[in-house]
Order: structure tokens, then C-alpha cells, then sequence
């Protein structure tokens, strides 16, 4: 056969390879069982983003501080998180509300929440039951009377011993 037959052959094989490519990379991006590469309710959260941006702002204004840690893990019940809020000048701050919503890296889709218990000297406790070991988001959120601070710490746990 000649050559200057077969460039028709050669381009339709050129964008028959293309589409099967953009198929491939289609089905693999949108083949995540957990769903991990979207943030929930994302829409919400683009719309209202100058707000949430003035009510940051609000709660940077107070000085409040939050300390985080996960100190270890709990047999059979998850991780420990402790949380103690100081005000401006690192005293503590207690009568407050405090939630969590702990986000592990490999499944953004199922985040898990607690409210903190009040402990001594503005220390908030609470178990979440967390089931594996790795990077975990911590969305702080803490209101006190109209007040409202909320803060995202990043924490690394250890391997679940079980």
C-alpha cells in the first residue's frame, strides 16, 4: 500500500488513541469510591464566602487561641481531642461551646464531629471515634456568649493499635 494512502488510516487512528485517552482519564478521576476530592456542600460555601471571610475576620479580632492535640488512641473508641482556648492575653477561657469536625485526608466525604466536653482551666475534651491512624483536619468552631472563633488545625495520628 502507499504512503499516501494511509495518513487517512494513521489520522483516524491518531483520534481514535485520543478519545480512548480522555475516556481513561475521565473514568479513573471520577472513580473515588470516598469521594475524597470534594469539599461538602462547596456551592454553599462559594456563595457565602465573603461573609464567612467577615465573620473570620470577627472572631481573629478576640485574640482567642485554641491548642489542639490528639494524645493517642482510646481501645475500641477512637482518639482523645483536647482543645484549650486562652483569650488575648493567655488566660483561660471557659464557658464555651466547642465543636469538632475531624476530616481524614483519604475521606473528605465522611467527616466525623463532636461537641467538647468543659473540663478544668478552659480545657475541652471529647473522644471521636476515629478508625485509622494518618492526617486529620480539625475544624474548631467555638461560640461563647454572641461571640464565634473558629480555627483548622491539621493533627498527624499514629497507627491504630488494635
Amino acid at each position: 500500500m502507499q504512503a499516501s494512502k494511509l495518513w487517512p488510516a494513521a489520522l483516524v487512528a491518531v483520534l481514535a488513541i485520543t478519545v480512548a485517552a480522555n475516556g481513561f482519564i475521565l473514568y479513573a478521576a471520577n472513580d473515588d469510591p470516598n469521594g475524597s476530592a470534594v469539599e461538602r456542600d462547596y456551592y454553599r460555601k462559594g456563595v457565602e464566602w465573603d461573609s464567612t471571610m467577615a465573620d473570620e475576620a470577627r472572631g481573629r479580632s478576640l485574640g482567642w487561641k485554641l491548642q489542639a492535640d490528639c494524645p493517642g488512641w482510646l481501645a475500641g473508641k477512637g482518639a482523645e481531642v483536647r482543645v484549650r482556648v486562652s483569650d488575648g492575653k493567655g488566660s483561660a477561657l471557659g464557658g464555651a461551646a466547642v465543636r469538632v469536625e475531624a476530616i481524614h485526608n483519604l475521606e473528605a466525604a465522611t467527616p466525623v464531629t463532636a461537641a467538647l466536653a468543659e473540663g478544668p482551666a478552659g480545657d475541652y475534651r471529647g473522644i471521636l471515634p476515629l478508625d485509622r491512624g494518618g492526617r486529620w483536619e480539625l475544624r474548631l468552631d467555638v461560640r461563647r456568649g454572641g461571640q464565634h472563633f473558629r480555627s483548622v488545625v491539621h493533627r498527624d495520628l499514629g497507627a491504630l493499635s488494635r
